[in-house]
């Protein structure tokens, strides 16, 4: 499988949003959820009225950008990734909002912020990229900067995740491999450092109709050659023998409480 905690494949896969924003279309065009996984995410927080907010590797800002009337006037929101591009891209996206919101480059293994600052952290899709002891210090670091009583929300994809997709193009190239921070094994990992760990699940599933965002995808991974792109379709047309594609979505945030 692709190694997403090589640190020159997380340069090349983030030195801007495309990448990122290849993936988003494919979940936002053929969701069958009854709501957008990142209004979804949003409807997890737990918050007060002025909460101040940490937004680590959130790269173009999608989940700020889906539905900003929803953050609450009194937030104080810092948005942030450890690559440069990354925070580009999400400064001109919510730039353009009627709201304002904080940028900065933060690597999540040294968080540059005061003790206590934050009552809440976003750590979405993030933890995976980083090996067990970087892991851990990602961990302390949101840890230190939480407020007592403060959150961490960590969102992490299972085993199952995109199965289908990832098997109709195994023939091209490796699936990446997010085994290190999951579903099945991020509570535990959590439990290092926070008290109160709390998993919760997003049912979804993908049906796709058009073999183009399926190839826009996979392309967009480490390890496999945009000039396969005709093969990758063919594959991925042999697959709607029925018209579509049904992908399965194994995802979900963990909930992770500082207490006091």
């Amino acid at each position: 499988m692709s190694d997403w905690l090589d640190d020159d494949v997380l340069a090349e896969q983030y030195a801007d949003a495309s990448n990122l924003a290849a993936r988003h279309v494919l979940h936002a065009r053929f969701s069958t959820a009854d709501t957008d996984r990142y209004e979804w995410l949003f409807d997890q927080f737990d918050l007060p009225e002025d909460a101040a907010v940490l937004s680590l590797g959130a790269g173009h800002g999608a989940l700020w950008a889906t539905d900003p009337e929803r953050v609450p006037d009194g937030w104080d929101v810092t948005v942030t990734d450890a690559y440069q591009g990354m925070v580009m891209d999400a400064m001109e996206a919510l730039g353009e909002l009627d709201r304002e919101f904080h940028f900065d480059v933060v690597d999540a293994r040294d968080v540059p912020y005061p003790d206590d600052s934050f009552d809440a952290v976003t750590a979405h899709h993030v933890l995976s990229h980083l090996d067990d002891a970087d892991r851990q210090t990602a961990l302390a670091e949101i840890r230190r900067v939480l407020k007592p009583g403060g959150k961490l929300y960590a969102s992490a994809t299972g085993a199952d995740h995109l199965a289908e997709l990832y098997d109709a193009a195994s023939a091209f190239g490796d699936a990446p491999d997010r085994s290190a921070f999951s579903l099945s094994n991020g509570a535990d990992q959590l439990r290092e450092q926070f008290e109160d760990v709390e998993r919760r699940d997003f049912e979804d599933a993908l049906v796709v109709d058009a073999p183009a965002p399926l190839v826009a995808y996979v392309v967009s991974l480490p390890g496999f050659d945009p000039a396969d792109g005709r093969d990758l379709e063919a594959a991925f047309r042999d697959r709607m023998a029925d018209g579509s594609l049904e992908l399965t979505v194994d995802a979900g945030v963990f909930v992770a409480t500082h207490e006091p």
